[in-house]
């Protein structure tokens, strides 16, 4: 008789522990995705794939993702053990440029690991790269004119038209030596700025309309400071 309760007490409780163990178990082969190199402007969208090898239905509870990259849940929000569930994530690389690396976080009931991040990197690269990004003319005397030069370079793979340039100051004047600008070409433009009298600091930009970039304009800040 007390080898029999004896077995009985052994089943239960090995019953009962791996009852209190069954749990769901988010697993992911890769949560790491680099898209290499993109023009400004691009989207990148990437879909991640994961699996539940837990023993207890996996419950998805929200999606958040930081600045500049959005993520959708594309397949259920409940993954029963063995079934399979997808992530979505899109990035827009309008409002970057070089290197950029953003985050996304899966929340879940997974008690091991609640929350799973994935990772989007790469490189944003500028269709139109702008060298120097800004001038800085430094001292300058009032009434007298200085002048500098940008250059404009076209890394995109298509040509692209440049509007007429035009400055938020009337001090300063831009000259311009093209407007077609074809797929590796440079563009230069010549700055001319002659600071008024009575003025200690000067700050404008100048501003380039092209098709086929993000906002459809180019700003190039513009400082000096005035000696009267």
């Amino acid at each position: 008789m007390f080898t029999t309760l004896r077995f009985v007490a052994i089943i239960c409780f090995v019953l009962s522990g791996s009852i209190a163990f069954a749990a769901p178990n988010l697993q992911v082969n890769n949560p790491k995705f680099d898209f290499g190199e993109v023009f400004q402007g691009e989207k990148v969208l990437h879909v991640f794939e994961f699996v539940n090898e837990g023993d207890e239905t996996l419950q998805i509870d929200r999606v958040k993702s930081s600045c500049g990259c959005t993520a959708v849940l594309v397949s259920e929000k409940s993954i029963p053990p063995g079934g399979k569930g997808e992530l979505q994530a899109n990035f827009d690389s309008a409002r970057f440029r070089n290197a950029v690396s953003k985050t996304i976080y899966l929340y879940s009931n997974d008690p091991v690991r609640p929350v799973m991040q994935f990772h989007i990197k790469g490189t944003v690269l500028e269709t139109i790269a702008i060298e120097p990004t800004q001038i800085n003319f430094g001292g300058v005397v009032a009434e007298k004119t200085v002048t500098s030069t940008v250059v404009l370079r076209n890394q995109g793979k298509l040509p692209l038209t440049l509007g007429k340039p035009h400055a938020t100051a009337a001090e300063l004047v831009i000259k311009m030596s093209e407007t077609s600008f074809a797929s590796g070409a440079e563009v230069t433009l010549e700055l001319q700025l002659t600071p008024k009298p009575g003025q200690t600091r000067f700050s404008g930009y100048v501003l380039v309309p092209v098709e086929g970039v993000p906002k459809n304009e180019l700003r190039i800040p513009v400082y000096a400071t005035i000696n009267n």
